[in-house]
């Protein structure tokens, strides 16, 4: 009915203002007619508003209902799954008894993962409940809009009718906002609240709110990425534009070159436009792998991009929403946007290891969520630390509630000064994995393997878990050995030492030994350093062993 009589209107009253007044008739009698007539024809403007307002506000509320019943749905069969009960009040019970096995012998590791489960169920009751209250709240804020006529300023003036309908339709939208500070569970659980007219709306007029939140589906972030990454490229061509007008507006002697009190200016505009179009060549690096894989390359995923600082960006290799298998990779010292395109071939020949090692299905991410530093003095400090190993957790931890199916094999690779962010994340938090890789470390922050802690993964048995290998010609190998006297005992840096040692308690797997060569531009430790992923490398094909969960030494 609402539906219909919101037609008619539109269709027989578009032309009230114009009719009103016949050609012609004057005087008072025409002067009381025409302000009666501007008067209906307010009011016909703000019915049409009122109309199109509550159509709209009735089909989002009930899309919403939809994506609310619909998490009522996951909490329950998750909740049977598992063995738990949701009473009438939301309050969670139950759960499985505590089981000891031969690889949990006093049932931590279950116990903790009830624990993780009814936290879930929680989070989820939680943003059902949220949901629920926001539809409510936004549904009756429209209808008391329309009840006080306050769609639309009365005497606006407007000719068409439908132009006051498509005011009110906008204003009749429902807000759908996400979780303020939310973890990667409550991003889940919100998610699963929406109906999939919601998701859609939401990835294309806000993809800055779904791309980098942890914990929703891959597909979803890689939807609303692509829009940011075709966004980003825009800003930073604007921003090499505004860059060059400004260059070429500087002075010039008669033979071409930038006059002597410019130069400054000059080499500072040069400046920005190099880091920009280092950006720019990091986005066309990204938007080749996600649309033109090579043969043999499993289609890639944009799960976040942010072109502030130096730039970062996480880009999966397969979908780690359904292999088996998946790892994340974290670059080290010098990573950066303009450079992502060598990480992002490294995660490609991780796959192709893990699947010549028996991966049935492989995602490898790189994870370029953090501000690396620059040079070897910049590693040295733990800032750029602190800085990225919250957000490494909370990645990890949305890599589980994304995951469909049996849980995969979850494995964190780090090189370089990403193993020190890997290994502080593990030492201060835990990490939710099953395996950590080091290589080439200058450190990760822990003395030996049992102050590193792994979700799932019993405390006894993390040595089993924690892999490193570092080449024979790696000059990283400095940053660990013991200064000569008066300093001996001392060493170069201040984030522990080699977890390649034996004496740390993990397992070493071997590398080539790279190539001998210099330190380079940049701090970096020579040619060795960056060898792992070579075709052929006993590291390379030992990391594809670790990511299949088959390591051999």
């Amino acid at each position: 009915m609402l539906n219909d009589r919101y037609n008619r209107l539109i269709g027989c009253a578009n032309d009230l203002r114009a009719t009103a007044m016949p050609e012609g008739w004057s005087g008072p009698a025409a002067n009381a007619a025409a302000a009666k007539a501007a008067r209906l024809a307010d009011s016909a403007e703000e019915l049409a508003a009122e109309g199109a307002m509550l159509r709209r506000a009735a089909g989002d509320v009930s899309d919403a209902i939809t994506g609310v019943l619909n998490g009522v749905h996951e909490a329950q069969s998750l909740a049977a799954a598992r063995e738990f009960r949701i009473d009438e009040d939301g309050v969670v019970t139950g759960g499985p008894p505590p089981v000891c096995t031969a690889d949990d012998p006093d049932g931590s590791v279950a116990a903790a993962d009830n624990h993780r489960v009814l936290s879930e169920l929680r989070d989820r009751i939680r943003e059902v409940l949220r949901s629920a209250e926001d539809v409510d709240d936004d549904f009756c804020a429209v209808l008391d809009r329309i009840q006080t006529s306050h769609v639309i300023d009365p005497g606006s003036g407007r000719t068409d009718l439908a132009a006051a309908g498509n005011s009110g339709w906008a204003l009749g939208a429902l807000s759908i906002p996400p979780p303020p500070n939310a973890s990667p569970a409550d991003n889940a659980a919100w998610w699963a609240t929406l109906s999939p007219g919601q998701r859609q709306v939401l990835t294309k007029e806000h993809p800055e709110l779904i791309g980098p939140r942890d914990g929703l589906p891959t597909e979803a972030r890689d939807a609303a990425n692509r829009i940011r990454l075709d966004q980003t490229r825009a800003e930073l061509m604007n921003q090499r534009d505004d860059v060059r007008h400004r260059m070429d507006a500087l002075r010039h002697t008669a033979g071409g070159d930038i006059v002597l009190t410019d130069r400054a200016a000059y080499e500072r505009l040069k400046e920005q436009w190099d880091e920009i179009s280092g950006k720019l060549n990091g986005v066309d690096a990204i938007y080749d792998r996600l649309n033109h894989p090579r043969p043999g390359e499993p289609r890639a995923y944009l799960l976040m991009l942010d072109a502030s600082g130096n730039g970062k960006a996480v880009i999966a290799c397969g979908n780690p929403d359904t292999a088996a298998d998946v790892a994340t990779y974290v670059p080290g010292t010098g990573s950066e946007l303009s450079k992502i395109s060598g990480d992002i071939n490294r995660s490609d020949r991780m796959v192709h290891a893990a699947r010549e090692a028996g991966s049935s299905s492989t995602a490898v991410i790189t994870w370029q969520g953090y501000e690396a530093p620059g040079t070897l003095v910049d590693a040295a400090r733990e800032s750029y630390v602190d800085d990225g190993k919250g957000k490494l957790d909370s990645f990890q931890e949305g890599l589980r509630e994304s995951h469909v199916g049996a849980p995969s094999h979850n494995t964190v690779i780090g090189h370089s000064y990403g193993t020190t962010l890997v290994g502080h994340a593990a030492r201060d938090g835990g990490l939710n994995a099953d395996d950590l890789a080091f290589v080439a470390s200058p450190g990760v922050g822990a003395d030996n393997v049992s102050q590193l802690h792994l979700e799932g993964v019993n405390q006894a048995d993390v040595g089993q878990h924690v892999h490193s290998t570092v080449a024979a010609h790696d000059m990283i190998k400095v940053t660990n050995v013991d200064l000569a006297p008066p300093l001996s005992g001392q060493h170069f840096d201040p984030h522990g030492p080699d977890p390649a040692d034996p004496g740390f308690g993990g397992k070493v797997f071997t590398s080539d030994p790279g190539t001998e060569g210099p330190w380079y531009e940049g701090g970096l430790s020579g040619a060795a350093h960056s060898e792992y992923w070579n075709p052929n490398n006993k590291a390379l094909d030992n990391l594809g062993r670790i990511i299949a969960g088959r390591p051999t030494y």
